[in-house]
Parts: C-alpha cells; structure tokens; sequence
C-alpha cells in the first residue's frame, strides 16, 4: 500500500507513527527502532493536539507526535482513511496529499478484496459426458442434427472428439485427441494445431471440413433416442449433462 510522504527529519526527530498496511501503525522511536503496534481495528476516537495525534483505542490512550501541521494533517488522514475506508473529506491538505491518500485506499481495498474463485472452463454445447461407444451410438442415431461430438477421453479422463460422415454410402467414424497445455489446447492432426478454448477446438473442426462437420445439437438430450441410449448405456445417468469442470485431457481411448 502506499505510503504517505514522509516529514523531513529533524537531527534528532520526536517519536513518529508509520502505517504496516494491514491496519496496524507502527510507532518507533528516535532510533527508528520498533516500539509499539497499534491495531487500528481497535480505535474509538482520534483528535488532533498542538502537533501531536491523540489515539483513544479500547483500552489504552496512545499520544503521537508530529513534525509539522501538515505532517500531523496527513497521518490524521491516513489513520482515518484505513479505519473507515474512505478519504475524510475535512482533511486541510493539498491536492497532491489527498491523491496519496485515494491511492492508498484504492491499494487497500485489493488488498483486503477475497481472492477471485478461478473461473471453471466454458463446455461447448456438443460436449456429451460418454464413453468412445455412446458417442458412436448418439451420432448415428442423431443424423441430421450434427456429426461431431465432444467427449471425456478414455477412463473418464482427458477430451476427444469424435465425428461420423457418410461418403460414398460409407460410414467414417474418427476419434480425435484433444492435449492441453498451458493456456490451452492442441488438437492431435498430422499438423498439431492450437487451440485458446474448447469452443475454438470445435470451430476447428468446422473450419478445416469446410462446413461438413457441425457440433451435435442440444435437441439431441431431449430426444427418445437420446433417452434410450441412457437407458442401455453401461453408466447410469452418467451422460445427460455435461461436467461443470471439464479434466486435464489426456490421449483419446
């Protein structure tokens, strides 16, 4: 957190406060050396003396002493600041000090912001929670409403993809691996490709088929074949959503 601008010294300055940042003041001594900490958390009032900060904290009654009226203004503003979170606006101090002052607040409040929860990966709507077979069994039975699925890899680890065409009244079933790496994915083709999300992934697959492969729609979920397949395949309700948190992909069974 920043810290307000220091008085200048005198040779031989009276004792002085100095903020630790986490709600305390540190008062020291001529030496510069440690004599107290003060917890802010812990104080009722605070008025201003000659050139001196009068502390009334629960329990005890803590004088401190300034260089300066400035210096005096300025550790009145910075107590009050931290104790209330925000800039009191009586403070008779220059613009340039009271700017300090939003920047120590502002540092202040990051400071003792929660730590943001990291965000869980966005799942493509084609992303089924099924085995190598059920994702063979979905696309055959789901003609017409896509031909490219994603899918958790071999024992329920790592992403594959896996498509169906029809060429020549043949059936092509493929299964594509999907590794990720830091800040992630590559496909594994002849020619690896990177990918910055699993929605990039699927637009992959669409690009380089010109068209020809299409992530399986949602509709499918709904549909009787869908609900059959649930029904036959060897895990219970284990594809009707998708996860909330996709796992490291690993190489496709």
């Amino acid at each position: 957190m920043a810290r307000p601008v220091p008085p200048p010294r005198r040779d031989r300055p009276p004792p002085r406060a100095r903020p630790s940042y986490e709600g305390f003041v540190e008062k020291r001594g001529p030496r510069d050396q440690p004599l107290e900490v003060l917890d802010l958390g812990e104080l009722v009032a605070l008025s201003a003396e000659d050139r001196g900060l009068v502390l009334r904290l629960r329990g005890q009654e803590v004088t401190l002493k300034a260089e300066s009226r400035e210096a005096q203004e300025m550790w009145r503003g910075f107590i009050l600041t931290m104790v209330e979170m925000k800039v009191p606006t009586d403070l008779a101090l220059l613009p340039g000090p009271l700017f300090q002052l939003s920047e120590a607040l502002r540092e202040e409040r990051d400071r003792r912001a929660p730590p943001s929860p990291p965000k869980p990966p966005l799942v493509p709507a084609c992303f089924f929670e099924v085995t190598r077979l059920e994702a063979e069994r979905l696309l055959e039975r789901n003609v017409g409403g896509g031909n490219m699925v994603l899918r958790p890899g071999g024992h329920g680890q790592g992403v594959s993809v896996t498509t169906r065409q029809e060429r020549n009244g043949t059936v092509l079933l493929k299964h594509y691996r999907v590794n990720r790496v830091e800040q992630g994915y590559v496909i594994d083709v002849d020619t690896p490709h990177r990918c910055s999300s699993l929605a990039e992934v699927v637009q992959y697959f669409v690009e380089s088929s010109k068209g020809s492969l299409q992530p399986c729609t949602s509709t499918a979920r709904g549909s009787s074949s869908w609900r059959r397949m649930v029904r036959t395949g060897r895990r219970r309700g284990g594809c009707v959503s998708p996860p909330r948190l996709l796992p490291h992909p690993t190489p496709a069974a």
